[in-house]
C-alpha cells in the first residue's frame, strides 16, 4: 500500500502517542504506591486499544484513497481521434503544431484537457517557451522555403467531437465523414444518423523526413558504388559517402499528457511508416534519435521493433528549468528500424529477403557516426 509522505508522518505521530502513554502509564503504576493494582492495567488496556482502533482507521481510510485512485486511474477513458497527413503544412497548422511541441516538451502539463491556459507560468518561463515556438516554427517554414526538393510528411492526431443535427455543420472546417476514421470510436456517444462528428485541436504530433543520417559501418545498402575489391579506395572516403545516405528520420513524436495511453503515439508510427512506404524512394529502415533518461519512450519503440544502432553523448537540449534559457548536453540513443521487418506490408509490397546476416551481426564491431 502506498501512503504519501504527509499522511505517514500522521500514522508515526499516532504510534509514537501510543508509546509515550504506554511509558506515562507504566510510571504512574511504578510511582504511586496507593494505585490500585487492578485498575491501572485496566486504565492502560483501555487506552492501547483506542489508541490501536483509531490507528487502524486511518490505515483504512489511507487504503481506500489508494484503492479508489488506482481504480480511477485504470479505467481512464480513451481519447476519440484521428490521423491526418498535413504534407508541409499550412501557416496555421505549423502555428498549432509548434504549441503543441513546446508545450508536450518544456512545459509541464495537466492530465486533464483544456486546462493548461489556467496555469500561472513565470514571466521568465513564458518569453523562454515564446521563443522556442519562434525557433520552431522558423525552422518548419525554412525548409518549406529552401528545400522544396526534400520528402517530408508533418502528421497529426486530432481529437474528435460529436455534434447534433442541431448544429451548423457547415461552419466547421474540419468535418468527418465516415466513423470508419475515427480511432476509439467507441468513446463517442452512439446514435448512428444523429449525430456528426468533427475534428478538432491537436493531441500528438511527429514529422517524417528525408535527411542524411549516418549509421557508419557496412550494413546491406550501404556500400558505395564500384568494386568492392579494389585496394587502393581511401576508407575514410567510403564512410563519409555511407555517410551522406539519405534516410527517413521521425522526428518530434509528442502527446498531449491527456491523450496518452489511448493509442495516439503508436497510430502516429504506424502512418509514419506507410509515408514512407508511399515515398516508393527505395528506403528499407527508418531512423530516430531519443534521449537516454527517457526510459519509457525507449521502451515503446522497443516494442514495437526498433533497435539500438549507438549513443552519441555528444547532443544537446534546450533547459528551461533556470531563469535563462541555456543548452545542457545529453546522450541520446540512436534506433532503426527495419522496414522489411513489419508483420504486413499495408500496399502488399514484398518483404525484403534477408538471406546474409542479421541486422545486428552487420552493425556489430562497427563505427558508428551521427550527423546531424
Amino acid at each position: 500500500m502506498t501512503v504519501l509522505p504527509h499522511r505517514r508522518r500522521s500514522l508515526y505521530l499516532l504510534l509514537l502517542v501510543t508509546i509515550a502513554c504506554n511509558t506515562l502509564c507504566i510510571s504512574a503504576f511504578t510511582n504511586t504506591k496507593h494505585a490500585s493494582v487492578r485498575n491501572i492495567p485496566t486504565s492502560l488496556q483501555s487506552i492501547q486499544d483506542t489508541l490501536l482502533d483509531s490507528l487502524q482507521k486511518k490505515l483504512d481510510s489511507e487504503s481506500s484513497d489508494v484503492n479508489q485512485s488506482t481504480s480511477t486511474n485504470g479505467s481512464k477513458q480513451r481519447i476519440p481521434f484521428i490521423i491526418q497527413r498535413l504534407g508541409r503544412g499550412t501557416k496555421q497548422e505549423i502555428e498549432e503544431i509548434t504549441q503543441l511541441c513546446v508545450d508536450v516538451f518544456f512545459n509541464a502539463q495537466e492530465d486533464v484537457p483544456n486546462n493548461n491556459d489556467k496555469k500561472s507560468t513565470a514571466p521568465w518561463k513564458a518569453v523562454q517557451l515564446a521563443y522556442l515556438r519562434n525557433y520552431q516554427r522558423g525552422d518548419i517554414l525554412s525548409r518549406n522555403a529552401f528545400k522544396k526538393d526534400q520528402l517530408v510528411d508533418l502528421i497529426v492526431a486530432r481529437r474528435v467531437y460529436s455534434v447534433d443535427t442541431s448544429s451548423n455543420m457547415n461552419a466547421i472546417a474540419n468535418k468527418i465523414d465516415s466513423v470508419d476514421q475515427i480511432f476509439n470510436a467507441d468513446q463517442l456517444p452512439s446514435g448512428g444518423d444523429e449525430s456528426k462528428f468533427y475534428a478538432g485541436e491537436i493531441i500528438g504530433y511527429c514529422e517524417m523526413v528525408e535527411k542524411k543520417f549516418g549509421l557508419g559501418g557496412k550494413f546491406e545498402g550501404d556500400e558505395p558504388n564500384g568494386d568492392d575489391n579494389e585496394e587502393g579506395d581511401d576508407e575514410e572516403e567510403n564512410e563519409g559517402k555511407m555517410e551522406e545516405k539519405l534516410r527517413p528520420y521521425l522526428g518530434n513524436l509528442s502527446v498531449v499528457k491527456y491523450a496518452r495511453r489511448s493509442g495516439v503515439g503508436s497510430k502516429l508510427m504506424d502512418e509514419g511508416e506507410q509515408v514512407v512506404r508511399e515515398w516508393d524512394a527505395g528506403h528499407t529502415e527508418i531512423v530516430l534519435q531519443v534521449e537516454e533518461d527517457n526510459p519509457s519512450a525507449i521502451q515503446f519503440y522497443k516494442r514495437r521493433g526498433w533497435e539500438f544502432v549507438f549513443a552519441d553523448p555528444t547532443c544537446r537540449r534546450y533547459d528551461t528549468s533556470g531563469f535563462f534559457l541555456k543548452e545542457s548536453r545529453v546522450t541520446k540513443y540512436a534506433m532503426i528500424k527495419r522496414l522489411d521487418k513489419t508483420k504486413a506490408d499495408q500496399n502488399g509490397l514484398k518483404e525484403a529477403n534477408d538471406a546474409g546476416e542479421s541486422l545486428m551481426d552487420k552493425l556489430r564491431n562497427s563505427f558508428f557516426v551521427s550527423k546531424q
